[in-house]
């Protein structure tokens, strides 16, 4: 096993993680950045357009000059490793993956939202290529085209009107009858989307330029298989990866996400968490503003923390 021992430790390479290392960076904070096995979800954006100052970028490509700029500071260093045990919040931290133990003062929670298991066959394969996960997102892209929302939850339904607000052509797609979704799905309703409920979607199919084309869905009660045409899938269901953090003392919110106050602090005094990890708005300029002001917080810490060492 490798020991690793610094004063910040980030979990997460994604813009929230990497924004904060620039920021520790920038104040001498000797700061590692743990890197998991699973990719920031910017790196499966084929085309990211709301980046200020650059009209156009490839997902992948944004997310490889954020990473060179974190580690532009000679402080800040770059493992891989996911994330498999952690004692916290007890003085130093100490954090474990498959190969190294790592000591840190403080430590940012930045590991996004996690990674779904594939639940629907070819959904794989399409994402980024008709399959969203991000309705704000790529939402822009689909104007005027066909796109179905693919969930359960209110966040679901807020999600469909935007879409439609912003000229698409917006479907809902739900495992739920209508009488057992939230209450705004009759808002919904009355804005003409249509509602296509007790359904599930079983696979997903590319056409002949290698998008998506179509979806084949089997009903919930009959197992009648339906299948519909479209332009984008707009897949809102997620599998939080913060089991590990509750396990460790992090207090989470209703909805699996780490909860934090305006400080991005955690209920555990050194710990921060930053972007998707703690819900809100799935944007990267939110991320790494999170990112930001997690690394701005948690260097302060350690500067007040080695005040009262000396």
């Amino acid at each position: 096993m490798d020991e690793y021992k610094c004063e910040i430790l980030i979990i997460g390479a994604g813009p929230a993680g990497l924004s904060a290392g620039v920021y520790c960076g920038r104040s001498g904070r000797d700061t590692i950045i743990l890197e998991g096995k699973v990719s920031s979800a910017l790196a499966e954006a084929k085309e990211v357009q709301n980046w200020l100052g650059i009209k156009k970028i490839e997902g992948l490509k944004l997310l490889k000059q954020f990473k060179e700029h974190a580690i532009s500071h000679n402080s800040v260093r770059i493992i891989k490793g996911d994330v498999i045990a952690l004692m916290i919040g007890m003085g130093t931290n100490m954090i474990s993956t498959r190969t190294a133990n790592i000591t840190a003062d403080a430590v940012i929670i930045a590991t996004g939202r996690g990674q779904r298991k594939e639940k629907i066959k070819g959904e794989d394969v399409l994402s980024g290529f008709g399959v969203s996960y991000c309705a704000l997102c790529d939402g822009p892209l689909y104007r005027e085209r066909k796109v179905f929302l693919y969930g359960t939850d209110n966040e679901m339904i807020e999600d469909a009107l935007i879409l439609q607000q912003m000229g698409c052509d917006v479907y809902i797609i739900t495992t739920l009858g209508i009488d057992e979704l939230p209450e705004k799905i009759n808002e919904a309703k009355d804005n003409g989307i249509e509602i296509i409920e007790k359904v599930e979607i079983v696979e997903v199919l590319e056409g002949s330029q290698k998008n998506i084309d179509k979806i084949i869905c089997k009903s919930i009660d009959t197992e009648e298989i339906k299948e519909f045409e479209l332009d984008c899938l707009f897949i809102l269901s997620h599998v939080p990866s913060n089991s590990i953090f509750k396990k460790g003392g992090v207090e989470l919110d209703e909805k699996g996400n780490v909860k934090v106050d305006a400080e991005q602090q955690t209920n555990i005094k050194g710990v921060y968490a930053a972007g998707d990890v703690t819900g809100g708005l799935f944007q990267i300029v939110f991320a790494t503003a999170e990112g930001s002001r997690a690394g701005i917080n948690a260097s302060r810490y350690i500067r007040q923390l080695n005040k009262e060492k000396s």
